[in-house]
């Protein structure tokens, strides 16, 4: 038992809901221990309407025979059910709502990694630092945006001791912001602020303010242009700095950024 258990906590979400259980009765029975269910990626759960509508789901909806949209909240709260409270990482599906958070704040304080998705709060109103203090052991965090940058670095400050890594994808990185991070983060190690608007001073800020990167992603930026020799000689501490389609736009409105958001396919990495 104690082998299927450990192999079963490898696999990923569809395979533990959809296929493992139905084998036999002592693979039935594994599953029900919470150390299979510490990894948690509802990313590929879909809502029934949702236009990317994927085999995942359908296979979910055919199997349990669900008529009309398919309950993702409920699914969710089921599987983190599951986990014991012992779950460590937990990627949430898109459109997700604040009951699932506050389920998952509530559930999960042994949460080490969190993956919100991209179609998430749409308004200043939906605040995640509003959750961090249940967190305490949270080490990683990917948004893909973040209202109050500030805000929530202050909350990780307090109430996350273990923080090292940060993912913000389409960020605005001001003045205030880059300050944040290194008064806030001065132990972050993994900085991935892809397709970020961030200029070429904020950007030396967090270069020589954050002396324990490993890795720090500012690939496709706006506001600095890649290949800058004082930005590189600032970033020699670090062992892998990305900056590569990074550029700072210069055309008729003098030097105004223009900022383009764009889809990472690449995921948090470090």
């Amino acid at each position: 038992m104690d082998c299927l258990v450990n192999i079963f906590g490898r696999l990923g979400l569809e395979s533990l809901v959809l296929d493992v259980p139905f084998v036999c009765k002592s693979w039935y029975r594994a599953t029900l221990n919470p150390e299979c269910w510490w990894h948690l990626d509802f990313s590929k759960v879909k809502r029934h309407d949702s236009l990317s509508y994927d085999d995942f789901t359908s296979r979910l909806t055919s199997t349990y025979q669900i008529v009309g949209n398919f309950p993702v909240t409920a699914f969710m709260k089921s599987v983190v059910k599951r986990s014991g409270r012992s779950a460590t990482y937990i990627a949430l599906f898109d459109y997700f709502t604040e009951e699932a958070l506050l389920y998952v704040a509530d559930e999960c304080p042994a949460l080490r990694t969190l993956v919100l998705p991209s179609n998430v709060l749409q308004g200043p109103q939906f605040k995640i630092q509003n959750h961090m203090s249940k967190w305490t052991n949270l080490q990683s965090l990917k948004l893909k945006r973040c209202f109050d940058m500030e805000e929530l670095l202050t909350q990780i400050s307090i109430h996350c001791k273990s923080f090292v890594a940060l993912a913000i994808e389409t960020a605005n990185i001001g003045k205030d912001e880059a300050s944040a991070i290194v008064n806030f983060l001065p132990n972050i190690k993994v900085l991935d602020l892809r397709y970020a608007s961030m200029e070429k001073e904020n950007l030396m800020t967090i270069l020589q303010g954050c002396k324990q990167l490993e890795l720090f992603d500012a690939r496709d930026c706006t506001g600095f242009t890649e290949g800058d020799e004082e930005i590189l000689k600032h970033a020699s501490h670090i062992r892998s700095f990305k900056h590569e389609g990074s550029f700072k736009h210069e055309g008729s409105m003098g030097s105004m950024l223009f900022y383009f958001p764009y889809h990472s396919a690449d995921g948090f990495r470090w």
